[in-house]
């Protein structure tokens, strides 16, 4: 028997049980009539000839017990009564239940984000070029190592001149700045980085170019590069927009490029529609000449042959000297790393 034809025979065994079980009773007592008849027609009394029936036939309720096995519907049917009968057990305790719908609800959201966490940074494999060569950079008092919190632009650039361990050391932080023009004011997720990010995680444009070492400079002139999602969306693909200005908070920045959608640092961080020096950023670039302010997360990519313990004996060498030249601010402090 074909599934097409098991099919129907199923359904109907599920949702007209009622009628079938008639059915089967009414099949039973014909096949019983029929014995009793055969039998009496061989001389039995009609007592004698409805046991001998039975004899023959068997047990009344166990082939009604076979008969319904062989419907294969009866799992289905031993679940709908289970949930009934949970269903009225959780209906009259409502306190429990809803203890116990808040505990699953909470389980199940922590597995959820913990193995979103875990699948970013674990298991999926990151676009860069050997991400086995990047850490994280932060400073962290060296009485409480694990109190991280960012560091301070002059920091940075001092970092990156003397350190002898990393090929590269790039800066970036995150906030919501106020597109205005082309349409409605909306609210955008700006990157704030040094240009040195772009090569350091090897990002190729879609149309123009990234930002390069002098649009880092005190100074220099505020230029920004798009996101793929942002271009689309807001500029309609426009490919005529590189070299067109967009106004951040009321700054006016000149577009230079655009990123594909595929770029994304860190990669399980939100999506980020515009990239800009923040020495231009209208927030945070007067704070780059603030030297106590915590400003930036610090990526750096080791030189190949660079162990970590290496990386690290570097950095506590610097912060020391870092301490010894600024004490007002520096004092206390260690650059910490991590994969």
């Amino acid at each position: 028997m074909r599934w097409p034809y098991k099919l129907p025979l199923r359904l109907r065994s599920l949702f007209r049980r009622g009628g079938l079980e008639q059915e089967l009773s009414d099949e039973l007592r014909f096949h019983i009539e029929k014995l009793i008849e055969e039998n009496v027609a061989k001389g039995m009394t009609p007592e004698e000839a409805r046991y001998a029936a039975l004899r023959e036939l068997g047990g009344v309720d166990q082939i009604m017990e076979e008969c319904r096995d062989m419907r294969r519907v009866k799992y289905i049917e031993n679940l709908i009564q289970d949930l009934r009968y949970g269903s009225r057990m959780l209906a009259k305790s409502p306190a429990f239940t809803a203890v116990a719908i808040i505990t699953l609800a909470l389980g199940i959201g922590a597995n959820t984000a913990i193995f979103s966490i875990v699948d970013a940074v674990l298991l999926r494999s990151f676009s860069y070029p050997h991400p086995n060569q990047l850490v994280l950079m932060f400073n962290a008092p060296l009485d409480r190592p694990d109190a991280l919190s960012a560091i301070s632009y002059r920091d940075f650039t001092e970092c990156r001149a003397q350190n002898r361990v990393f090929s590269e050391m790039a800066g970036n932080t995150f906030h919501d700045l106020t597109l205005t023009g082309a349409g409605e004011p909306s609210i955008v997720n700006a990157a704030d980085v040094t240009p040195e990010i772009f090569p350091l995680l090897n990002a190729k444009p879609l149309a123009g170019r990234a930002l390069l070492p002098e649009d880092g400079k005190r100074g220099a002139a505020a230029v920004a590069v798009l996101s793929e999602n942002l271009w689309r969306s807001r500029f309609g693909s426009n490919p005529g927009l590189i070299g067109q200005s967009i106004t951040l908070d009321m700054r006016s920045f000149t577009v230079v490029g655009i990123l594909p959608a595929s770029f994304r640092f860190p990669e399980f961080a939100p999506h980020q529609d515009v990239w800009i020096s923040v020495m231009q950023d209208p927030l945070f670039g007067p704070l780059t000449s603030q030297p106590g302010v915590p400003l930036l997360g610090v990526i750096g990519r080791l030189k190949p042959g660079i162990s970590l313990a290496k990386a690290r004996a570097e950095m506590n060498t610097l912060s020391a000297r870092l301490a010894k030249a600024f004490p007002a601010e520096d004092s206390g402090l260690a650059i910490r790393i991590k994969p």
